[in-house]
């Protein structure tokens, strides 16, 4: 009996562990991060990067968010930073909200409300780069829950 007992209380206690790292990444999971296609990429040129946020779970969410939801990294070859073109980034606290249904997908640079230099970029030297979008939002169905995403590395080639 007193073996049945710490099984039973080992389940409950490996049920709550799990179910606490699940919901973690619960929310992860009904999101998709990215960003739009970039192609034809030349050295010394302008080029913009767009992210996105998909509600790829079956539910309609509310979001809020600054100005800044979408930032981005991008990284040479040897994994170096590429810096913003300006050293002074603007923006304005400014608030969103928006409701997503269901695989919609969503795109805001925050054009007006920050420096340019927060979504384009010039690149000096032709070659392979990575970039990385970080999301950061706060679901509004559930208590304004702050939630923060990085995408997986996106591959690109500046020529």
């Amino acid at each position: 009996m007193k073996k049945v007992i710490v099984i039973i209380c080992s389940l409950f206690i490996f049920a709550a562990l799990f179910g606490c790292a699940s919901e973690a990444q619960q929310h992860e999971n009904n999101f998709e991060v990215g960003i739009d296609t970039l192609s034809d990429i030349q050295a010394n040129e302008t080029f913009e990067i767009i992210g996105f946020l998909k509600n790829s779970s079956k539910h309609t969410v509310k979001i809020s968010h600054g100005s800044d939801i979408f930032t981005y990294e991008i990284f040479d070859a040897e994994g170096t930073l590429i810096p913003p073109q300006n050293h002074i980034l603007a923006r304005n606290d400014i608030g969103y909200l928006r409701e997503l249904q269901p695989d919609e997908v969503y795109r805001n640079n925050g054009k007006g409300q920050r420096s340019k230099e927060y979504y384009e970029y010039v690149i000096a030297k032709p070659g392979r780069y990575t970039v990385k979008t970080k999301v950061e939002f706060r679901l509004e169905n559930e208590g304004n829950k702050a939630e923060q995403i990085v995408s997986e590395p996106y591959t690109f080639i500046v020529n």
